[in-house]
């Protein structure tokens, strides 16, 4: 059944619901396909994913061609280059920046790349292991989307799963650009989808972390998608159902922390707007609030089966303090929601965010901002500009949303909000300090889509409204001017942050993310020679020996050690990297070593070296 010509899905659109089901099925397909008597690397797997492309394809085909026979319009029959140039260049820049790390080093981006990896390696195996049994871990994973993804993936492509693996999930991650496109462009028309897709695509925080072959990247686009299927009111209500709980089922198998804050981001968003739908005297649509709950029993029941543990991880004070914190969001967004300001208590507004994410960026040169968090360099604050500036154009987006009088637009607001609930809880609540610091750094990645809306909205204020209503055509020609200067710096300091991350190696940038030919060879001649033996190492070192290579590896051992607090361990692996940017330990940060630690490590016994990493035994 068709709707208005209005209302019917835009070809980028259609696109982005077509991408959308691929990566929701592809993972559960694996699933279904890993068990007995099939596995994934017999003939239904290799035809399963084939075949639904093909299925998927022929419907849509149908699908056109009844409209074209019911006579009904289609977009893009004037100029097509230029919508599609708004759609496809962000994600071109997305997919090129995610890619970057292993195209220069050959090598899977991520410490988390590893037992993915491993993982899916022991599922392409002669005797395939059941989804949550003991494997490359040593314990039931917690997760196996991305590692089913990366099996059938390795299976259709025939490439050995590290480097198939390598190159797709980073090209799934990079999906969520056109995801978010297809959000904004429902709700805020061409140019800002256009725009705030390109702040996402380049955005440092997205890209490092989406970068890599972890459930992480690939659950972003997933996410991105619940939100649209929530959003978007042109599917029946029969089709969304079914769709949004097989994505919730995927979703959850992939990265529950994605889940669970996306569970937040969907409950704040549809009671948000519910709320305010009644305000304006619309009806209210309280079925739209089933659609977080199918995702929380989802995430509930993903739990009970596979993971039990996270029921002792948080004590309930620990909930209660993270629920008070997501309350007292919603209720800040709701309250702006309502509240009318003037413009020029908009610009008030927007100078006070300014000078407050200013002095929160100086701030963290001299203090720590979270307890385990690192005192950061002055020169950081370049690479915290795109989030500085991008603060006061989201208050200027604000009034954007509020001028639209429609309560679906604003859904930045409120799903801002429990993501901001979240980063004060990892800030400001009483959370142990390893994970205070994970969340904090992990939250960034969220705050990116609603941030890139309104930062893209916020621009469009400056280039259309600002000093509008004067009759100084200088004055207004200057807030043009800003606005393009605005964006392109947001631009290119993000482009910048990746490139100091990748190549200069920035010590609190991920550095450690990016593995190197030499240090991969290192690992695998022990793995050769010695795979019985217990390495001394950092974190870095541990993540490739142990969860890829299945050798066993001492962190504070080496710690102890190179600080001169210990005896020589059995064996020590070092880099030389450790020399210029510290150990790393848990946490992802590094601590300073001793001015003698080079000498302490040449005390012990040199069996290899290749230059940038070595092996010492005693």
């Amino acid at each position: 059944m068709h709707g208005p010509p209005s209302e019917r899905l835009k070809p980028l659109e259609a696109a982005a619901l077509f991408v959308g089901t691929i990566l929701v099925l592809t993972p559960l397909i694996g699933l279904a396909l890993n068990y007995p008597p099939l596995n994934i690397v017999s003939s239904p797997a290799l035809a399963s994913p084939s075949l639904l492309l093909v299925a998927l394809a022929l419907i849509a085909i149908v699908l056109r061609r009844h409209a074209k026979a019911e006579g009904l319009p289609r977009e893009g029959s004037g100029n097509r280059l230029r919508p599609m140039l708004y759609a496809v260049l962000p994600v071109v820049i997305a997919m090129a920046l995610r890619l970057y790390p292993y195209l220069i080093s050959g090598l899977p981006f991520s410490v988390d790349s590893w037992p993915s990896i491993r993982y899916a390696e022991l599922l392409l195996g002669e005797q395939p292991i059941r989804v949550g049994e003991a494997g490359a871990l040593g314990k039931s994973p917690d997760y196996f989307g991305e590692k089913l993804f990366g099996a059938v993936a390795s299976a259709l492509t025939g490439l050995q799963p590290m480097h198939a693996m390598a190159f797709l999930v980073p090209l799934v991650g990079a999906l969520s650009t056109p995801m978010l496109y297809a959000i904004a462009r429902g709700l805020y028309g061409r140019e800002v989808a256009s725009l705030a897709s390109l702040f996402s695509a380049v955005a440092l925080s997205d890209v490092i972390l989406t970068a890599g072959v972890k459930g992480e990247t690939y659950a972003h686009p997933l996410y991105l998608f619940l939100v649209y299927l929530l959003i978007d009111e042109r599917p029946s209500w029969r089709a969304k159902v079914p769709l949004f709980a097989l994505a919730s089922a995927s979703l959850v198998t992939i990265h529950y922390y994605t889940a669970i804050l996306t569970t937040a981001i969907l409950a704040s968003t549809s009671l948000g707007i519910v709320i305010v739908g009644a305000r304006q005297g619309a009806s209210p649509r309280l079925r739209d609030l089933s659609l977080p709950v199918i995702l929380a029993c989802s995430t509930l029941i993903y739990f009970v089966v596979y993971a039990r543990w996270a029921f002792d991880f948080i004590s309930t004070i620990d909930l209660l303090s993270a629920a008070s914190f997501q309350v007292i969001a919603f209720s800040s967004a709701l309250w702006l929601a309502f509240k009318d300001f003037g413009r020029r208590e908009i610009v008030a507004l927007s100078l006070f965010i300014a000078l407050a994410a200013t002095s929160l960026s100086w701030l963290s040169t001299v203090r720590p901002l979270a307890l385990g968090a690192p005192v950061l360099p002055t020169r950081y604050l370049l690479y915290a500009g795109p989030l500085v500036v991008a603060a006061p154009l989201c208050a200027l987006g604000y009034d954007e949303v509020k001028r639209s009088r429609g309560s679906r637009h604003l859904l930045p607001l409120f799903w801002l909000a429990p993501v901001l609930g979240l980063e004060s809880y990892a800030v400001l609540g009483n959370v142990d300090p390893g994970l205070g610091s994970t969340l904090a750094y992990r939250g960034l990645n969220f705050l990116v889509p609603p941030v890139a809306i309104l930062s893209a909205l916020g621009v469009r204020w400056l280039y259309e409204r600002g000093w509008r209503g004067t009759s100084r055509r200088a004055l207004r020609g200057l807030s043009k001017a800003g606005a393009i200067a605005i964006a392109l710096f947001i631009l290119l300091a993000n482009v910048y942050g990746v490139y100091a991350c990748v190549n200069l190696q920035e010590r609190y940038l991920g550095y450690f993310w990016l593995y190197t030919q030499p240090e991969f060879r290192a690992a695998s001649w022990v793995k050769d020679f010695m795979s019985n033996a217990t390495m001394a190492g950092d974190v870095k070192a541990l993540y490739l020996l142990k969860y890829y290579f299945g050798v066993e590896v001492d962190v504070l051992e080496g710690l102890k050690y190179l600080s001169g607090r210990a005896k020589g361990p059995r064996a020590l692996f070092v880099y030389e990297q450790m020399a210029r940017n510290g150990y790393v330990v848990w946490g992802g940060y590094s601590v300073d070593l001793p001015s003698d630690w080079v000498e302490r490590a040449r005390s012990l016994n040199l069996v290899y070296s290749n230059g940038a990493a070595s092996v010492y035994v005693k």
